[in-house]
């Protein structure tokens, strides 16, 4: 039989090449467990509906350190102390209540609240939806801003109050279309993850920071903006090709950015957008006009990747981003305030129509007219090169606003007034 341990035997346990588990005489099934490294802590074995339980009482309490509460499971014991929670959870047992079940309850409800933090299930997100989304780089930025007060918060946690703050912040130091923007991103993520688990979004019925109306944009650079911008465009080889392609093609900001030598025809005369990063879901096909291609085959070849416009950094690996910071730069090269990298779309629609091309074909280039009914049933046609004479009668027209003609100066004809 064993014998009863004491303090003293308890201090001078010494670990040994294995664990060992030394049975307390004075405690039915308390065992103090010695670890190889030293580590002491108690264990209580019991039998539960005729199988055999290990249950974990805690660590041994250092000597001289004993505490006036009561004891508690995963808390430091002292030799009393484990045999007063061990009597305490055998006659648990005796209940029907199994301790070690629900500690295990416990712990793996934990375990799934730390696997469920706002960023963890970010990053699940962007990993498992970012192929189908448009716009992943803007996407990861937008909910990586609430990394840092929320990021390691449990969701189900996560109040509405909290994330309005966040919102409020972003608004107050990035502006309020940022902050809707950002507010649009964690509703998205926060619909994704209830539908894999049943949490219910506390942002369901939020309203945008700024209505629609708001945020729309009209605002078209004048001759002397496009002038100014284009000239400028043209000593900026990477940043300002990126935005004379742009208003070559009339894409928006992520498709021209992200435009890949593999997406092009043998030739380089055509591109063609995946629908998976266009907004309509279709794949656009884009006829290049001379000045595109030029610009194209200006771009430095990076061996490493497949993005024409990519810096030496990311080295064709990754396409171009950092937009903010590339277009404040540019903006004190240009000269030109209050613009924005879409307003080069808005441009180029507008110099479609002044180039005279037909409202079918300059929406077609944009990617905006869809044939429908019975004429989209029946007429296949590609357009493909009326979309390029378009593009050809655009670039003409920038060229012409850019570099206008020299004006014809007709000479005075009148006659001379005689003097008296």
């Amino acid at each position: 039989m064993a014998k009863p341990l004491t303090a003293i035997t308890v201090a001078k346990a010494r670990a040994g090449a294995e664990r060992r588990e030394i049975a307390d005489g004075g405690c039915a099934g308390l065992y103090l467990v010695v670890q190889p490294s030293g580590h002491k802590s108690w264990a209580l074995r019991y039998r539960s509906r005729g199988r055999p339980v290990k249950f974990t009482l805690g660590s041994v309490l250092s000597p001289g350190t004993e505490s006036a509460t009561a004891p508690t499971v995963d808390s430091p014991l002292s030799l009393h102390a484990a045999r007063e929670l061990a009597t305490r959870t055998l006659r648990e047992v005796q209940t029907g209540h199994d301790p070690a079940v629900a500690k295990r309850k416990r712990r793996e409800e934990q375990a799934h609240h730390e696997a469920d933090t706002f960023e963890s299930v970010a990053e699940e997100f962007l990993r498992r939806e970012g192929p189908r989304l448009r716009t992943v780089a803007q996407r990861r930025a937008d909910l990586q801003l609430l990394y840092r007060p929320l990021g390691q918060m449990p969701i189900p946690e996560i109040r509405r109050a909290m994330f309005s703050r966040v919102f409020d912040a972003i608004e107050d130091g990035r502006g309020a279309t940022r902050a809707n923007r950002v507010q649009t991103a964690v509703k998205a993520l926060l619909n994704w993850y209830g539908s894999r688990s049943d949490y219910v979004s506390v942002l369901t019925r939020t309203k945008a920071r700024i209505s629609i109306a708001g945020r729309a944009r009209s605002h078209v650079p004048s001759d002397a903006e496009l002038r100014a911008i284009v000239l400028a465009a043209e000593r900026d080889q990477l940043f300002g090709s990126y935005l004379l392609f742009t208003l070559h093609t009339s894409t928006r900001r992520g498709e021209s950015a992200a435009l890949k030598l593999s997406e092009l025809s043998p030739d380089g005369r055509t591109w063609v957008i995946p629908g998976a990063r266009y907004k309509n879901g279709r794949d656009l096909l884009l006829p290049l006009s001379a000045k595109a291609q030029a610009i194209i085959a200006a771009m430095p070849v990076r061996s490493g990747g497949d993005y024409v416009f990519s810096d030496e950094k990311s080295d064709g690996k990754r396409a171009l981003a950092n937009f903010a910071a590339r277009k404040a730069r540019f903006d004190k090269l240009c000269g030109v305030r209050g613009w924005v990298i879409h307003d080069l779309r808005r441009v180029a629609r507008t110099a479609l129509s002044r180039a005279g091309v037909s409202a079918d074909i300059a929406e077609m280039c944009l990617g905006h007219h869809v044939l429908s009914g019975v004429r989209g049933v029946y007429d296949r046609h590609a357009y493909e090169a009326e979309k390029r004479h378009a593009f050809e009668a655009l670039a003409r027209m920038v060229e012409d606003i850019v570099r206008p003609p020299a004006d014809t100066v007709v000479p005075f004809t009148g006659a001379k007034r005689r003097r008296k």
